[in-house]
């Protein structure tokens, strides 16, 4: 059976994935694995990213938050992309901590170093009840992790990155406003 680009997430949403799924690898893998065997990854790797990639591109079919404006193949190696940057960044990220090690913090440990207090847990907590969940895990995705608007958009199931940007907007407003009415929970943030 020959498959379009264009009829690939009808068929997904038909149940024929057995057709789907051999003509993504043939059509896009390659490239992916191309890219990330460039940028100091094995085939491995390639094969693990694409089948992160494979499920969100799954979920966002049958969930209909894909949006047809995007080619395909295109968006399958955007993505891969994407989330093989993430996962170096978050690698590098726990490799700078491990040589970091305990040495660099002999003679006076860093106040950063600490576990947060019970107080200090229950402050941040207390800010973060008012607005939200999804909010609380935009923040997080953003300000923390530090991931790209588009790996955001397919882990949250946004219809597109304006969206996200959007709502991220709102949850900072949010945020805001639960900080400037509640000036008792202010005064102790200062103090954390």
């Amino acid at each position: 059976m020959k498959i379009s680009e264009e009829q690939i997430p009808e068929l997904i949403r038909n149940g024929k994935d057995k057709e789907v799924i051999p003509h993504l690898y043939k059509k896009v893998f390659p490239l992916v694995e191309n890219y990330i065997r460039k940028n100091s990854g094995r085939k491995e790797d390639a094969s693990d990213v694409f089948q992160d990639c494979l499920l969100l591109f799954y979920k966002q079919v049958i969930k209909n938050t894909f949006d047809p404006k995007y080619r395909v193949y295109g968006y399958l190696y955007r993505i891969s992309i994407n989330l093989w940057i993430n996962k170096i960044k978050k690698e590098q990220r726990i490799q700078y901590l491990e040589t970091v090690g305990d040495e660099a913090f002999e003679e006076e440990p860093s106040p950063w170093d600490r576990p947060p207090e019970r107080t200090d847990e229950n402050v941040i907590k207390s800010l973060f009840s008012g607005i939200g969940e999804k909010c609380v895990e935009l923040l997080t995705n953003t300000v923390y992790y530090n991931l790209m608007m588009e790996d955001i958009m397919i882990r949250m199931g946004f219809s597109s990155v304006d969206a996200v940007k959007m709502q991220q907007q709102r949850c900072k407003q949010k945020l805001i406003k639960e900080i400037e009415n509640n000036p008792a929970l202010a005064d102790k943030l200062k103090g954390i």
